[in-house]
């Protein structure tokens, strides 16, 4: 689909032990599992970032109530190849979910994607993310590189009580479920996990006890479907949206400054 990935500095063909689009209660979700290295790579450049006092913050344009969110940049995934790794599972995710609904896609249209933001999210006790969607984007993602042991909220004399939710995160596509359909899917991230899905489904982390650290790696990515012939888009971010075509990155496009 798009012929651009010779951009990226890093790169190589990934064997991913684990790619399944799933729709477990609607909305698409890519649930991957990444390999080693990058998980690896990811946990060193964050190590790195976080070390220093005077990192550059995404926090201000998040909701969560999370105090170390410090922002990321395309030529930091690179350099440990994620950037690549990304950006080839979002073009995944992006075709297979449109396949459907554009016949013969390959055939007939171009497909551009660019990341729009990429951060890091190093949380500890007490603090969480309410349920929030991405703006200004078409796909979402969260890996995860640290998950901590977490402490016991219960003692002994409530034992049917477990911690349940701590820790997890939730994506919400319905304000309830009801019989045979699912209206949230809570999960219980291991390190590794990587997940994609669509920018505007609502999604919450809940707190947890313990004195480790939960970590992971958020970031937005934007996508244009084209029709080969007459070039106008048909799925997709408008025109008007301007990014490096090199980076990958938008640059002069101005965010919403609404809380994501």
């Amino acid at each position: 689909m798009s012929n651009k990935q010779d951009i990226f500095k890093k790169k190589k063909d990934w064997e991913i032990r684990h790619f399944s689009i799933e729709r477990v209660f609607g909305p698409p979700m890519a649930i991957i599992k990444m390999p080693e290295e990058i998980t690896k790579g990811l946990t060193l450049l964050t190590d790195k970032v976080l070390e220093k006092e005077d990192y550059q913050t995404h926090g201000n344009q998040l909701a969560g109530q999370i105090y170390h969110e410090p922002s990321l940049t395309v030529d930091m995934l690179d350099a440990v190849g994620a950037a690549h790794f990304f950006y080839s599972c979002a073009i995944e995710f992006t075709v297979r979910v449109l396949e459907p609904r554009f016949r013969d896609l390959e055939k007939n249209y171009n497909l551009d994607m660019f990341f729009t933001s990429v951060w890091a999210v190093s949380q500890f006790e007490g603090e969480y993310n309410p349920a929030h969607i991405h703006t200004d984007c078409d796909i979402s993602a969260v890996c995860y590189l640290k998950i901590p042991k977490y402490r016991a909220r219960w003692g002994s004399d409530r034992t049917f009580k477990e911690n349940e939710g701590d820790g997890q995160i939730e994506f919400i596509a319905k304000s309830c479920s009801e019989g045979l359909e699912n209206g949230t899917f809570r999960h219980a991230p291991q390190v590794g996990d990587f997940f994609l899905f669509p920018s505007n489904l609502l999604h919450t982390v809940y707190p947890f006890l313990g004195d480790g650290e939960r970590r992971s790696i958020a970031f937005n990515m934007a996508y244009q479907l084209r029709n080969k012939i007459d070039g106008r888009i048909k799925s997709g971010r408008p025109d008007g949206l301007v990014f490096n075509s090199l980076t990958r990155a938008a640059e002069t496009y101005v965010p919403n400054i609404s809380k994501k």
